[in-house]
C-alpha cells in the first residue's frame, strides 16, 4: 500500500511538471500573477487587524480614543479600496492568461495532429482525438481558474494564518497544524482510491464520442441497413456505463466528505474553546480572539475549498494526462533538419530492397522490393488486393519509412529531403477524393491556396469539371456538403483532379481514380489523366488493366514482392505469367 502511495506521489509531480510545461507561454504571466496574489492575500490582513485594535478600545473605551477610532476606520476603509485595487489587477491577469491559454492550446493540438504521420491517424479513432482535444483544454481551463481564483490565493492565506496563530499563541498554531494536515491526508485518500475509476470513465468519453462520430459519418449506411435503433442502443450503453461509474465516483467524494466535515467541525471548536479559556485567563483579549476565529474560519473555510479543487484536479487528470500524451505524441517519420529542399526535381523514383510491415500486421506489405519509376513516363502498378500498390505510393510521400532499404528520388534517398520541401512537387488523385464542406472553388484551390478564378477555371476545364459545374446552383460558389456529400462520386474524382492540376506536380498518382465509376464518368476521367500525365511522372495504381495498355511500364506487384514489369505487350504475351492471367480473367468476367 505504501509503495502505491509512492508511485501516486511521484505521478503527481510529474502531471504538474509536464503541465508547467505544456503552459510554457504563460509561465511568466503565471509566476505574476502569483506574486500579485502573495502581496493581495497579505494585505487583506489588515482589515482584521484593524478590526481586532478598534473592539479592544472599544472594550476598554475612553473619550480620548474616539478619535483614533475613527481614524482607524478611515485607514480600514482605505485598505478595503486597496484590496479592491489589487484584486482588480489581479483579475484582469487571470483573465488574460484564460483567453491565452484558450486560443494556443487547441492551435497547437491542432498543429501537432496535422503534422503526425498518417500511421497515428490510422489507429486512432477521430471522435477519440477530438474529444481528447475538447476535453483536455477544459480541463486544463478549469485547473487554471481554480489555480488563479482559489489555490494560490488559498495556499498564500494558510501559510500567513499559521505564522499569525504562532506568533498570537503557540496552541493556536499547533491546533491548526494538527487538524489541516488530517484534512488534507483524507482528501488526498479518497482521490486516490478513485483513479482507476476515473481513468475507465475518460477512457469511455473517448469510446463515446468516437461512436457518436462515427454513426454520423457513416450515415448513410445506418439507413440503408435500418440500423437506427442498433446505433441509439450502443451508444445509450456506452454512457450508461459512463453514468453509472459517475455516480459510484460522486457517492464515495460524498461519504469521504462527511469525514472531512468532521476534521474541520473539531478544528473550529478547539480554536473557539481555546480561545475563549485564554481570555478567561486574561492571556488574550476580546480583539485577538475576535481576529484569531476571523482567520481561522476563513483558513479552514479555504481549506474545504482547496479540498475541493483537489477533488476536481483528480477528476480531470485523466483528461489533462491524455491531453499532454497527444501533445508529445511522436511522428514516425522524422524531418530532416538541414534537408534538401529542391528548387525543382526530375521526378526519377527508385525502391532498393525495400521491407515495410504495417504497426498492425505481421505479414511484409512490401517484402525486398526493386523497382524503377522512370521520369516523364507512365508506369502502372497492378496485382491482386493486398499487393502492396498502395504502399509504393504512401513510400513515395513519404508517408511511412522502410524498415529496411531506400527510396530513392533523383538517386538521393527520401530520408534526406526536408519532407515538405519534395512534397510539393508531388500531387495524388485518390479512390475516395476528400472534399472539404465548403465551396467547389475553395475545394479545387486546396493545393494552392493564391490560384485566382482564372487558374482555378482553366483547372476544372482541364479535369472534365467544368460542365457539372455550371449545372450546379451556385456554380463555383456552391457549398458541396460534408465529404462532397451533394456530389457525384464521378464528380467528386474530377473535382479531386482539378485539385491535382492546380499543384502543377512534377511526380502525379492515381490510386484507383477510375475505379467504382459508371462508363460515362471513367472516360471523362481518362481523358482528364491523359492531359494531366503529359510531361510529368505519372503512377497509376489500377485494377482495371484495359486503363492502363497504354502505359510506358507496367509493375506487377503480389505479396508485397515485384512478380513482373514490362510493357503491356510484353506482359500480355508471357506465357503463365500474372499480369497475362488476370488480363484474361477480366476478360472472361470474373474479376474486375
Amino acid at each position: 500500500m505504501k509503495k502505491n502511495n509512492k508511485e501516486s506521489f511521484v505521478k503527481d509531480k510529474g502531471f504538474w511538471f509536464k503541465l508547467w510545461e505544456l503552459l510554457t507561454p504563460s509561465k511568466k504571466r503565471i509566476k505574476g500573477l502569483a506574486v500579485l496574489t502573495a502581496v493581495f492575500e497579505l494585505a487583506r490582513l489588515l482589515g482584521p487587524y484593524i478590526l481586532k485594535i478598534i473592539i479592544d478600545k472599544l472594550v476598554n473605551f475612553k473619550p480620548e480614543d474616539l478619535i483614533v477610532i475613527l481614524y482607524l476606520i478611515i485607514l480600514m476603509f482605505f485598505s478595503e479600496e486597496i484590496n479592491s485595487l489589487l484584486h482588480y489587477f489581479k483579475d484582469r491577469i487571470i483573465f488574460r492568461l484564460v483567453t491565452d491559454v484558450e486560443y494556443y492550446l487547441p492551435v497547437n493540438a491542432q498543429k501537432k495532429l496535422v503534422f503526425l504521420n498518417l500511421d497515428y491517424h490510422e489507429s486512432e479513432n477521430t471522435g477519440n482525438k477530438i474529444i481528447k482535444i475538447e476535453r483536455g483544454v477544459q480541463k486544463i481551463i478549469d485547473l487554471l481558474v481554480n489555480m488563479s481564483w482559489e489555490v494560490i490565493p488559498t495556499l498564500t492565506q494558510l501559510l500567513v494564518t499559521l505564522i499569525v496563530l504562532f506568533i498570537v499563541d503557540w496552541r493556536f498554531g499547533l491546533s491548526f497544524l494538527f487538524f489541516a494536515p488530517l484534512f488534507v491526508f483524507i482528501t488526498y485518500k479518497v482521490n486516490k482510491d478513485l483513479q482507476p475509476t476515473r481513468r475507465i470513465r475518460h477512457k469511455n468519453y473517448e469510446i463515446a464520442s468516437g461512436k457518436m462520430v462515427q454513426s454520423i459519418i457513416n450515415i448513410n449506411t445506418v439507413k440503408s441497413f435500418v440500423q437506427e435503433k442498433r446505433e441509439v442502443k450502443e451508444y445509450s450503453s456506452i454512457r450508461e456505463k459512463i453514468r453509472v461509474n459517475e455516480l459510484k465516483e460522486w457517492f464515495k467524494l460524498l461519504r469521504f466528505g462527511l469525514g472531512r466535515n468532521l476534521v474541520i467541525d473539531l478544528g473550529r471548536t478547539t480554536i473557539l474553546l481555546l480561545g475563549i479559556y485564554l481570555v478567561w485567563q486574561s492571556k488574550a483579549s476580546i480583539g485577538t480572539l475576535v481576529f484569531v476565529i476571523t482567520l481561522s474560519e476563513k483558513a479552514y473555510f479555504s481549506l474545504y475549498r482547496l479540498s475541493r479543487f483537489y477533488d476536481k484536479v483528480e477528476e480531470g487528470a485523466a483528461a489533462v494526462d491524455r491531453f499532454i500524451d497527444l501533445t508529445k505524441e511522436e511522428s514516425g517519420v522524422i524531418n530532416s533538419k538541414n534537408g534538401i529542399t529542391p528548387k525543382e526535381i526530375i521526378g526519377q523514383i527508385e525502391f532498393k530492397k525495400v521491407d515495410f510491415v504495417y504497426k498492425e500486421s505481421k505479414n511484409k506489405a512490401l517484402n525486398k522490393v526493386n523497382l524503377k519509376i522512370n521520369s516523364g513516363c507512365v508506369t502502372a502498378l497492378v496485382g491482386p488486393s493486398g499487393g502492396g500498390k498502395t504502399t509504393v505510393a504512401r513510400m513515395i510521400y513519404r508517408h511511412y519509412d522502410p524498415q529496411n532499404g531506400g527510396v530513392l528520388l533523383d538517386d538521393k534517398n527520401l530520408k534526406d529531403y526536408d519532407l515538405y520541401g519534395f512534397r510539393k512537387f508531388i500531387a495524388i488523385v485518390p479512390q475516395e477524393v476528400e472534399i472539404f464542406n465548403t465551396s467547389v472553388r475553395d475545394n479545387i484551390a486546396y493545393a494552392n491556396p493564391k490560384a485566382d478564378f482564372k487558374e482555378i477555371k482553366a483547372a476544372a476545364k482541364i479535369a472534365n469539371a467544368e460542365e457539372f459545374i455550371n449545372q450546379l446552383s451556385k456554380k463555383y460558389d456552391t457549398l458541396v456538403g460534408e465529404r462532397g456529400i451533394k456530389l457525384s462520386g464521378g464528380q467528386r474524382q474530377r473535382i479531386g483532379i482539378a485539385r491535382a492540376v492546380l499543384a502543377n506536380p512534377r511526380i502525379l498518382i492515381f490510386d484507383e481514380a477510375t475505379s467504382n465509376l459508371d462508363s460515362k464518368s471513367e472516360k471523362l476521367i481518362q481523358a482528364a489523366m491523359q492531359k494531366l500525365s503529359h510531361g510529368r511522372t505519372t503512377i497509376i495504381i489500377a485494377h482495371r488493366l484495359s486503363t492502363i495498355k497504354k502505359a510506358d511500364k507496367i509493375i506487377v506487384l503480389e505479396d508485397g514482392q515485384v512478380a513482373e514489369q514490362g510493357s503491356h505487350y510484353e506482359l500480355a504475351n508471357k506465357k503463365c505469367g500474372l499480369y497475362a492471367e488476370l488480363l484474361k480473367l477480366q476478360r472472361m468476367g470474373e474479376v474486375d
